[in-house]
Parts: structure tokens; sequence; C-alpha cells
């Protein structure tokens, strides 16, 4: 694809698979992007580990395990892309990954949209929600979701 193609990443393996997706199928003269939303929500639950490396408060924790956690997936990406002699530039966000993943693909123009599904049963979906679900009904683009 010669167009400008989001990927959204959190780190799973199902994330890292639609990354080589778009690795795969982007033309040279396409633009690949990638997104990584660092999700509040999915960290507010961490407590009672003070002390962690020498770190006294909650907030400190917290701050560590996101930032050790963006590293290792922007580690991950840049490999994945150098590997396959791709470019990537690279976007982190903050916030919900639905409306995230959906306002930089807008502002970007991306043409498409790639995120993993880790094939959660209906259940699941219905009471976690589902990222991939979400964004292949509210994206104004065309959506691909890689298993």
């Amino acid at each position: 694809m010669a167009g400008t193609m989001l990927v959204a990443v959190d780190g799973s393996p199902e994330a890292y698979n639609a990354l080589v997706w778009v690795l795969e199928h982007i033309k040279e003269e396409g633009r690949a992007c990638v997104v990584y939303v660092i999700s509040p929500a999915k960290y507010a639950a961490i407590e009672g580990a003070a002390g962690y490396e020498g770190i006294s408060t909650l907030h400190e924790i917290r701050e560590r395990i996101v930032n050790d956690e963006r590293d290792q997936v922007m580690a991950r990406v840049k490999e994945l892309a150098y590997d396959r002699g791709v470019d990537v530039e690279i976007l982190v966000r903050t916030g919900d990954p639905r409306s995230e993943i959906l306002n930089a693909a807008e502002e970007i123009g991306a043409d498409l949209i790639a995120v993993g599904s880790t094939g959660k049963g209906l259940g699941a979906r219905i009471l976690l929600g589902s990222v991939s679900t979400y964004i292949l009904s509210h994206a104004r683009v065309s959506t691909v979701v890689v298993r």
C-alpha cells in the first residue's frame, strides 16, 4: 500500500503481528506510523508495591513500570522495522486507547488502521470491551484486524 498506514501496538503478540503485516504490505512510497497508547486505567490498580527498586511512592512505582513497558515496546517496534528495512514514525499517547488510536489516525491522515486482535470470546468483549471491535466500528478509514 502506498498511503499512510497506522498500526496500534500495546506489547501483545497480536499487536506485533499487526505491525509485521503493515511492514510487509507497505510500499516504498508509503508511510508507516506506530501508535502506542499508555492507558492510565491499566496501571490504576497498582498498590502495595512500595519499596520497588528503592522507590517509595505509588506514583513513582507506576511511572517506572509505565516507562519500562514503553521502552520495551518501542525497542521491539524498532527491531521489527529495522529487520524489514522500513522506517516507522512512532507516536506515544496517554488516554483511552480507542479514542487515541482514532485521533492519531485522523491527525496523520491515515489511509488504513491496523490493529491486533486477541481473539477474545463474546463474553470477554462484552465485559472488557474490545479495542479492535471499537476501531472497526468507528474508524473513518479502512481497518485491518490481524490475529
